[in-house]
């Protein structure tokens, strides 16, 4: 019983490490303004609006690097 749980604890850190790895970086702007790099796709019912890639960035440094070339006038302010 002991080997089976730990053979099922470590399928299911593999999983969660297989699924972090594929993750998307999005760049939103807030209700507000404010603009930032989020791991989560942004809901448009919430007032957030996805920048750049619809479909996102396969890396954070990515969304990031786009965020910076954004002009000004398109963020009041970048959190994060």
């Amino acid at each position: 019983m002991k080997k089976m749980t730990m053979v099922l604890f470590a399928l299911v850190a593999m999983t969660g490490y297989a699924f972090a790895a594929g993750g998307k970086y999005y760049v939103e702007r807030d209700t507000v303004g404010n603009c930032s790099v989020v791991d989560s796709k942004p809901s448009s019912s919430a007032g957030m609006k996805i920048l750049g890639n619809k479909r996102g960035y396969a890396s954070k440094d990515a969304a990031t690097q786009f965020l910076k070339g954004l002009p000004k006038s398109k963020c009041q302010g970048i959190v994060g």
